[in-house]
């Protein structure tokens, strides 16, 4: 076969593959936000089917010699990088049968029916016979890898590539050194949470502030969806078809704005990628953290700058008249207080990592052997009252908080305070091209994402992380710039 018909059936293949790529996430979406919840049985099954036939084509051995023999021949820089992330990820299900990969699909799909209810009665020894089950067959699916590393290390590289036990120990030993001794300071200086963070906000007046901010972030209804869902996330679909789900809390209105403004932020990311690369396998082939950095970019480093409100506060107040007696200032001190609290989603900037450190080093226990599930609701609980000070007092702010394990997405929590650290890296390169305070202030978003989309978003997953960061801002991965963002950014409450 010539190098051009490799080409020609390389291409039919990756139709074929988003084809069905596209009904599972389709499948997906509905059954965490709309679905009825009678009908996860059924639904459950089908897409194990369809998981399974995906399976069996990106398996199929045909599939595996072509794309064998292309890795040794030259296309241009795209198709060869996408070859070789294809022929790694292939490596990793070649060889596992097909009946245990159809099995454990539908295990993680049952597992979030599970999780949600025992996390909306806080019953840990519901979700406990499950999560051990995720955990033996996630183990299980990874034994059939040819790959002599560790299982948590192969799951931590399937996150965020090169990025092992090593690199994270010292990555999250240097937030320990220079965080945790400002949290102490920070807390004994007892600053109460502004009374109105807690006041009740009605849903619909939550509902009005999102849409006025989806509109600030130019996310369009044309190519977005905002829905509701029990944890928000996003979803990738096509070029234009990015969607996204908040919750709405009634004593606690500002979860839903920022859980908008990150949520968006990954909507961005995918809605930016270049548009050629659609039903390609490089355009989702973005490691998790560089996805992680783009949510908290905006999230963090614009959406709690005052900058970022200064513009249309007013309108907010209009929105929800509790603020009517909230000023600018006292907004922005409300929204950046630092307060070790219970929820990873809703914690500040300064707590944050801690919250993914303690997930981390649990994941760590629960496949290096040295913890089990048994009692895990109370090893969770003493971890974050080591770290932040505070204890759950019961499950459901605890153990049962996040939706990952339910999704068997373990090695996926650490990449969550790498993006953090990628994005102060980031907003040191965009200040050299613009006043991002002034961009802000003008309501001009769109500059802002433009940079994103020419610096990061267009190149999909073609660069590896430590690449991108080297190109945008002229040199690797320094999590120095992280720290010094934090310090700076809490720097008057220290000195006051």
């Amino acid at each position: 076969m010539t190098k051009e018909q490799y080409l020609l059936e390389h291409q039919a293949y990756q139709e074929k593959v988003a084809a069905y790529s596209l009904a599972l996430t389709t499948l997906s979406w509905d059954a965490y936000t709309i679905a009825p919840k009678k009908g996860a049985p059924y639904r459950n099954k089908m897409a194990a089917f369809l998981s399974g036939e995906l399976f069996s084509i990106t398996t199929d051995p045909s599939v595996i010699e072509r794309i064998e023999a292309m890795s040794h021949l030259d296309y241009d820089e795209i198709t060869n990088r996408e070859i070789a992330q294809m022929k790694k990820e292939i490596d990793k299900t070649r060889y596992i049968p097909k009946d245990v990969y159809v099995a454990y699909n539908n295990l993680v799909r049952d597992a979030n029916d599970v999780w949600e209810e025992a996390k909306s009665t806080s019953n840990y020894e519901l979700f406990k016979p499950i999560l051990k089950k995720l955990i033996e067959q996630t183990k299980l699916v990874m034994s059939y890898r040819k790959d002599s590393r560790s299982i948590y290390e192969q799951l931590l590289d399937d996150y965020e590539t090169n990025m092992g036990i090593k690199e994270y120990d010292a990555f999250f030993s240097k937030l320990r050194s220079d965080i945790v001794p400002l949290i102490h300071q920070i807390k004994a200086k007892n600053i109460e949470r502004p009374k109105w963070m807690s006041a009740k906000v009605p849903l619909d007046q939550q509902a009005k502030v999102v849409e006025r901010l989806a509109q600030f972030l130019d996310y369009s209804k044309d190519s977005g969806q905002i829905s509701l869902s029990v944890h928000p996330f996003s979803q990738d679909f096509s070029a234009h078809d990015n969607r996204v789900t908040v919750r709405y809390l009634e004593d606690n209105f500002t979860s839903s704005i920022f859980a908008l403004i990150h949520e968006v932020g990954h909507a961005t990311y995918n809605g930016q990628v270049n548009e050629a690369y659609d039903g390609r396998y490089i355009r989702k082939s973005m490691t998790f953290g560089l996805h992680e950095s783009q949510s908290r970019f905006l999230e963090n480093m614009l959406g709690r700058s005052k900058a970022f409100w200064e513009s249309f506060y007013t309108e907010i107040q209009d929105l929800v008249p509790l603020l009517k007696t909230v000023s600018l200032d006292e907004f922005i001190s409300g929204i950046n207080h630092v307060q070790a609290s219970l929820i990873r989603i809703e914690a500040d900037e300064l707590t944050y990592p801690l919250h993914v450190m303690v997930r981390y080093e649990i994941e760590k226990g629960l496949f290096d052997g040295s913890l089990g599930v048994e009692n895990l609701d109370q090893v969770w609980a003493d971890k974050i009252e080591e770290y932040l000070g505070v204890r759950p007092q019961n499950a459901s702010v605890g153990v049962l908080q996040d939706v990952h394990w339910s999704g068997a997405m373990f090695g996926y929590f650490p990449t969550y305070a790498l993006g953090s650290a990628y994005s102060a890296q980031w907003m040191s390169a965009l200040r050299k091209d613009m006043d991002v305070e002034e961009t802000l202030r003008n309501q001009d978003f769109k500059k802002i994402k433009a940079w994103l989309k020419d610096k990061i978003h267009t190149h999909g997953g073609v660069y590896e992380p430590q690449e991108l960061l080297l190109r945008v801002t002229q040199e690797t991965f320094n999590p120095q710039y992280y720290v010094d963002y934090l310090k700076d950014k809490v720097k008057h409450i220290i000195e006051s």
